[in-house]
């Protein structure tokens, strides 16, 4: 779509303002030959990660039934 909007001769501006995204994004994509992939992210960690094994311990012996 960014690509016929570019052909039919609007503005990087204008096709932003009809897309709503950003002027960058347009340029990004208009620079790309296929769409861009998101590069992969690795996972970030809990803050309770140290704790699990307790927390899990805690749990298991303290049940109430």
């Amino acid at each position: 779509m960014i690509h016929e909007l570019r052909a039919k001769g609007k503005s990087i501006r204008a096709i932003s303002r009809e897309t709503g995204h950003s002027r960058n994004t347009i340029r990004k994509y208009l620079r790309a030959e296929r769409i861009p992939e998101r590069k992969p992210h690795p996972k970030g960690g809990s803050k309770l990660d140290p704790y699990k094994n307790a927390i899990h311990e805690y749990i298991n012996t303290n049940q109430i039934f």
